[in-house]
């Protein structure tokens, strides 16, 4: 490509959930990367960040951007993220796509669990549990079996203190009081088989509130709808593109 061509795209930012490295997206990227200058965030390690240190962190990224540029993606946990960035800098953004995301988590029983049970994770005997059962959903989600190991390879690199930290963020986190004063154009993407979080109640909520948002749903899709064949954001941003949306 050429590099002052490069350089004129639109920036693509790409907001990991609580795997925190980015990578996740690994199915999305080259498409983007017809359009824009992709940048599949990864968060710091350490457990000291607020989520306003986090789009904080996302601001310094993009800063100096054409105002109304940035395509905005965040998924699970990433699209709190997500919401907070368009919040604090709604003058950089031209669209935000949520995916399978929530403004608060509901199950509170599971995130207290979840945070309870996290410590184990540097058991290997934990880890393999855990991995086992997160290989049987995605089989039943429709995941290739390429892709399982890819994202058994990525969760393996994941950085257990910053996890910790992100859950505890999660049970902390409730943006929906703000949800109102989101005022960019948002796309939510829902699977409906989604067993981590109850993706199309909560995209249905924020659309409700949202006042430019519109939601596509994946009937049969489940949380891992990044990896789902079929499933591309490059073709929804178009798509939204040509609908001037």
């Amino acid at each position: 490509m050429n590099r002052n061509r490069s350089e004129a795209m639109p920036l693509a930012l790409l907001i990991p959930g609580l795997d925190g490295t980015g990578r996740l997206y690994y199915r999305q990227v080259e498409a983007l990367k017809r359009r824009y200058r992709v940048l599949s965030w990864s968060y710091g390690e350490g457990d000291g960040s607020t989520l306003e240190d986090l789009a904080g962190e996302l601001g310094k990224a993009s800063a100096g951007e054409a105002p109304g540029s940035v395509l905005v993606v965040g998924e699970s946990f990433g699209g709190v993220v997500a919401l907070a960035y368009v919040l604090r800098f709604p003058e950089r953004v031209r669209r935000l796509m949520l995916v399978n995301a929530f403004p608060y988590y509901r199950r509170r029983v599971r995130i207290r669990l979840a945070r309870l049970l996290a410590p184990l994770l540097s058991l290997t005997a934990a880890r393999s549990i855990k991995g086992a059962i997160i290989e049987r959903v995605l089989e039943r989600e429709g995941i290739l079996e390429a892709d399982r190991q890819q994202y058994r390879d990525i969760i393996d690199t994941i950085d257990l203190k910053g996890y910790r930290h992100r859950l505890r963020l999660v049970q902390e986190v409730d943006l929906r009081p703000q949800l109102a004063h989101v005022a960019v154009p948002t796309v939510l993407l829902a699977g409906g088989c989604d067993k981590v979080v109850p993706s199309l109640v909560e995209a249905r909520f924020m659309a409700a509130r949202i006042p430019q948002a519109r939601v596509l749903e994946f009937p049969d899709a489940g949380h891992a709808l990044l990896m789902t064949p079929g499933v591309s954001l490059a073709a929804v941003d178009s798509r939204q593109a040509e609908l001037g949306r």
